[in-house]
């Protein structure tokens, strides 16, 4: 089929699917109709205290995008510090939420089961029996209706998200108690804080959050008193991750080399490479793009071109819970990574970071921390970015950096 035909045939098929989705929507609200509510309604019943458990829900989209939501937890419950707050995730992402001080429980959806019957009965039951007073809908770039229907099913008092005719959709006239205005802001945390604003709340702490477990943190310890026994001098880490069907997000191997050659060259440090855990194959069988515990099967390939390029030996953390990850991430001086969900975990430790973005926006992405730092490819792809922008970039935040990180 020619590629013109292939196009219009996945557009079609696209048509097809938005409308059956609408459908699903129109008759859900038909036939268990929202019960009706306003912002400010909603605003006076959390000050008076007649909303006692929230159900926050986001079970879609990765690590990053949960972590650019954790600013809502934070201001709810430092509002309102006697509501019980919980937040359904899915099982791949609820990794971000351990830990979490201002959370009462985390729910987790197996979006592989969203097609089983009896996963959606058994979850529906189980979110019932809470009795939840509101649901708040957490649509960040993106919107699911997976998630609304969750979010319907509990049988929260009122449902509450963005007017989802802001992302194309009707669904919210349907489904929601009550519609948030939509006021499209910049930073992809300024969107998901931007709900409790639409409801009149203010929000002063924008800074996403990640808590370590101490069981973690003395593993960690352990770990890096035998790589690096008795030294004194602090740990750089380079996380050399990427999914590899975004080519266009992901800095060559041999350039991560360079720079970390560099670095070591004028600065005493010890060097440790963060990779994603070795995916299992068969020989001959081509990687598997899908997701394993924090990272995708594939991204483990880089560690090899990493090696070679390198020439020399280096210590190399290969580890799939993203618990002992954040706690090796929590003992950096420096942290160097590209855009994605390990930036968010840094960022939500304070951890000083230089992320590299290719082919995304910073002002979008960016933790508004500031131990955040970032550069930008200056061309259409990776190779734009030279390593010597990298290490210098890197020089001068190990200057600025105090010795002593938590």
């Amino acid at each position: 089929m020619p590629a013109h035909d292939r196009a219009l045939v996945k557009q079609i098929l696209k048509g097809i699917e938005k409308k059956g989705r609408t459908a699903v929507a129109w008759l859900f609200g038909s036939i268990f109709p929202p019960r009706r509510t306003t912002a400010e309604d909603l605003r006076r019943a959390l000050e008076r205290g007649d909303i006692k458990k929230i159900l926050l829900v986001r079970p879609y989209q990765g690590l990053g995008d949960l972590l650019c939501a954790t600013p809502v937890i934070t201001n709810l419950k430092s509002a309102f510090p006697n509501v019980s707050i919980h937040f359904l995730a899915n099982t791949f992402n609820q990794a971000a939420l351990q830990g979490n001080p201002g959370l009462d429980r985390i729910w987790a959806w197996n979006e592989r089961t969203v097609s089983h019957t009896t996963a959606w009965l058994r979850m529906r039951d189980d979110l019932r029996r809470e009795r939840f007073d509101l649901a708040l809908i957490l649509s960040g770039n993106a919107l699911s209706l997976t998630s609304i229907l969750l979010a319907k099913f509990s049988e929260a008092r009122f449902v509450t998200g963005y007017d989802t005719r802001a992302y194309g959709r009707d669904w919210s006239r349907w489904l929601y108690s009550c519609e948030l205005p939509y006021r499209s802001p910049v930073k992809e945390i300024d969107k998901f804080l931007g709900l409790l604003e639409g409801i009149g709340l203010s929000c002063p702490n924008r800074e996403p959050v990640y808590r370590v477990i101490p069981e973690n943190a003395r593993l960690i310890d352990e770990r890096l008193a035998t790589l690096f026994p008795g030294s004194p001098r602090p740990v750089i880490g380079v996380f050399i991750g990427g999914k590899t069907d975004r080519p266009e997000r992901i800095w060559p191997p041999a350039c991560y080399a360079e720079t970390a050659r560099r670095i070591l060259a004028r600065q005493p440090c010890e060097l440790i490479i963060i990779a994603p855990p070795k995916a299992k194959r068969h020989v001959g069988q081509r990687p598997t793009h899908r997701r394993e515990s924090t990272f995708w099967l594939d991204e483990d390939i880089h560690l090899s071109e990493f090696k070679k390029a390198f020439g020399a030996d280096v210590s190399v953390f290969q580890e799939a819970d993203l618990g002992r990850v954040a706690a090796l991430l929590a003992r950096l001086r420096l942290f160097i990574c590209p855009d994605g969900g390990m930036m968010h975990v840094a960022a939500g430790l304070k951890v000083p970071t230089l992320t590299l973005f290719f082919g995304t926006d910073p002002e979008i992405w960016n933790p508004p921390v500031p131990t955040a730092h970032f550069l930008r490819s200056p061309g259409a792809g990776p190779r734009s970015l030279e390593p010597s922008a990298v290490v210098e970039a890197a020089i001068r935040i190990l200057d600025e950096t105090p010795k002593a990180t938590t």
